[in-house]
């Protein structure tokens, strides 16, 4: 039988008697023990390890516990590590000051070890309800129906699911959600930008607008200069907040993104790669996804508008790609401007349309493969 991992806790003091006292205790308890002087360096290996639960001592130099919870709670993989303070100050305004700080626990100085173990057996006991995944969407090149696909998948997801679903609209450098579904919220992803440094799960909740029964959408940037603070960090913490809330985030990434996020992307979920028949967008798809897969990864690779106009066949596009397609959408043209103009997507206006079936099948695979 596989030996059991031990739970990590990482405890961060600036006084060696007490990391090497409770460090022995925690250990022959069977948990696994990590230590940092500072709260600096608990920072770091808050990122390097990603323990399941910190032991945080209140008063350090430089950088107290308070402060350094703070700054554990904006990391994304420090958003949800149960946090457990340990002080000598037993004052009530301190142990509220402590727990508006980010903390989940207050134990008093000098620690009674039983008390300790049992109240970190509970904080571990109690698991966080599980994650959402990820589900990024983008295109070789402009124009290719990311935002579309992305409407119409989120309420198919949803519907194949029976679970929640965010939409989610990261098009640089403007959005156009809210246009297609003639919305007037404005300014909503600007905002949470600006304040990223303090926004929480209440903050992004609060942001987020009903679309139909189980889907939300955070609607896209209003102003072209949110673009600069459209970056990794950004997207990290707003897509953290929305697979703590929902099962699946859609980002609808519009055209290939030139900045560094594929790889930290496509570690999580499942990536979408929409292309058209035509050859500026195979040529394009094939750069993007080659560019990719060579660093290891890959995507699911989307052919929209199949059977336009002069536009290559599925056969074609797989020889061009060197890998077969995931799924493949006809041509809606007509229909597609005619959803827009009422500011419906064609998955609630013709739910038994090929198209819709088709998109109806990437929910399905998507939900499969995400749920074994």
């Amino acid at each position: 039988m596989a030996r059991q991992k031990l739970q990590t806790i990482l405890l961060v003091d600036d006084d060696p008697k007490v990391r090497s006292a409770i460090g022995m205790m925690l250990r022959h308890s069977g948990y696994h023990v990590e230590t940092a002087k500072r709260g600096s360096e608990g920072l770091m290996q808050v990122s390097a390890i990603g323990p399941d639960l910190v032991l945080m001592d209140v008063m350090m130099p430089g950088m107290n516990g308070f402060e350094t919870t703070q700054r554990i709670r904006r990391l994304p993989e420090g958003r949800k590590i149960p946090i457990i303070f340990l002080s000598a100050e037993a004052e009530v305004e301190q142990v509220i000051k402590g727990l508006k700080s980010g903390g989940d626990d207050y134990v008093t100085k000098p620690v009674q070890m039983g008390e300790l173990l049992a109240r970190i057996a509970a904080r571990l006991r109690s698991q966080a309800a599980p994650l959402g995944e990820l589900i990024t969407i983008f295109g070789g090149k402009g124009g290719v129906g990311t935002t579309t696909l992305t409407l119409n998948l989120a309420l198919a997801l949803h519907k194949v699911s029976q679970e929640s679903v965010i939409l989610l609209d990261w098009q640089r450098p403007m959005g156009d959600v809210a246009s297609y579904l003639n919305l007037r919220l404005t300014g909503v992803l600007d905002a949470l930008l600006v304040q990223s440094d303090e926004l929480d799960e209440d903050g992004f909740a609060s942001a987020l607008k009903e679309w139909t029964p189980g889907v939300e959408i955070l609607t896209g940037a209003a102003e072209s200069g949110s673009a600069s603070r459209m970056n990794q960090e950004s997207f990290d913490l707003i897509t953290s907040l929305g697979i703590g809330r929902a099962r699946y985030v859609l980002a609808d990434m519009g055209a290939y993104p030139p900045w560094e996020f594929p790889k930290q992307v496509i570690e999580q979920g499942i990536s979408l790669l929409v292309l058209l028949p035509d050859r500026v967008s195979i040529r394009r798809a094939a750069r993007a996804r080659g560019g990719i897969t060579g660093s290891g990864f890959s995507f699911w690779c989307i052919l929209n508008r199949a059977g336009m106009h002069g536009g290559s066949s599925p056969d074609q596009v797989e020889q061009h790609l060197r890998t077969p397609l995931k799924a493949v959408l006809p041509d809606v043209g007509e229909q597609a401007i005619r959803s827009l103009n009422v500011g419906r997507v064609l998955f609630q206006i013709s739910p038994d349309s090929t198209y819709s079936r088709s998109v109806e099948g990437i929910a399905n695979q998507i939900h499969k493969a995400l749920s074994g």
